[in-house]
């Protein structure tokens, strides 16, 4: 009735904000988690922060090296007791209801394999959020442009990946989010998000996402994922015109007309192969000429 969650955390040099992190999922209503910390050979306090709380729910694991949060990810899930497994950055803040609220929805859908909910953003390089779409066929479709949900926010069905053999892959730098729900797609399964905010995403200068070096990477690993995507519907020949139409979409300055014209190309490939998604790529279409998407 009450299925135990395995609540992850990869955690480096954050003695400023991890206890915001920690802090909110110690005060979920839904109670029934075990909270794996896995603290990356932080050289400030990070450790000692940590260590202060006494709730026997966590289960620290001190790195001896740094070994980068992929590699976290992908351990944390072999060692995961839950039925669940939710991820929240250590910058980032859950909302007391995100818990049980992920866990009724998880529980009355049981052909969901991976839940994220839609996200506040906030922080000293504040910008708009990009998680907009929640039904599973909106995600599947926008998954072929950018990156829809918001890692901090996930909660996975443990069982769907066993089975299918999917784990973070530890290749993948940054963008490692993107791959798994990739990996999750392509062995068929569906991906949806709560319309509700849960999470609160915290936007500085110190995170991955906004430091030049991991920048590059993450541009780099999250264009190979949607090449592979792409691969399945567009032609390996027309391939790189396509994704050049679509590269910069939509977290940086970008041609909405090369976009929207990006868009009808994939529906109408999709259909002919027995995907109609003309409905959802129109609202998209329709999304971007009314300036959803602000960077």
């Amino acid at each position: 009735m009450f299925p135990l969650i395995s609540v992850v955390m990869s955690t480096y040099n954050r003695a400023k904000i991890v206890s915001d992190a920690i802090e909110s999922i110690l005060a979920q209503t839904y109670e029934n988690f075990e909270f794996i910390i896995i603290n990356d050979n932080s050289n400030d306090n990070t450790k000692d922060i940590i260590q202060k709380y006494s709730d026997k729910r966590i289960r620290l694991f001190n790195n001896k090296k740094n070994c980068g949060c992929t590699f976290n990810y992908h351990t944390a899930q072999n060692i995961a007791k839950g039925k669940y497994i939710a991820h929240i950055d250590d910058d980032d803040i859950s909302y007391p209801k995100r818990f049980e609220k992920q866990i009724k929805y998880m529980e009355e859908n049981t052909q969901i394999a991976l839940l994220g909910t839609f996200i506040e953003t906030f922080g000293e390089n504040k910008r708009p959020s990009w998680v907009f779409y929640k039904e599973p066929k909106e995600i599947y479709f926008a998954m072929h442009l950018y990156n829809p949900i918001c890692h901090s926010s996930i909660m996975y069905r443990k069982s769907f990946l066993e089975k299918h053999a999917i784990n973070y892959d530890i290749t993948k730098r940054c963008s490692q989010d993107y791959d798994l729900y990739k990996q999750i797609i392509l062995q068929g399964g569906i991906i949806a998000n709560l319309d509700e905010i849960l999470v609160k995403y915290r936007m500085h200068k110190n995170r991955l996402t906004d430091i030049k070096e991991t920048q590059d990477i993450q541009i780099l690993n999250a264009e190979q994922v949607k090449k592979e995507l792409l691969t399945r519907f567009i032609d390996t020949a027309e391939l790189e015109n396509y994704n050049n139409l679509i590269k910069d979409f939509p977290f940086n300055d970008y041609n909405k007309e090369q976009v929207v014209k990006a868009i009808r190309i994939l529906s109408t490939t999709m259909k002919s192969r027995g995907y109609d998604y003309t409905k959802i790529s129109e609202k998209i279409i329709t999304d971007i000429q009314n300036n959803l998407f602000k960077f």
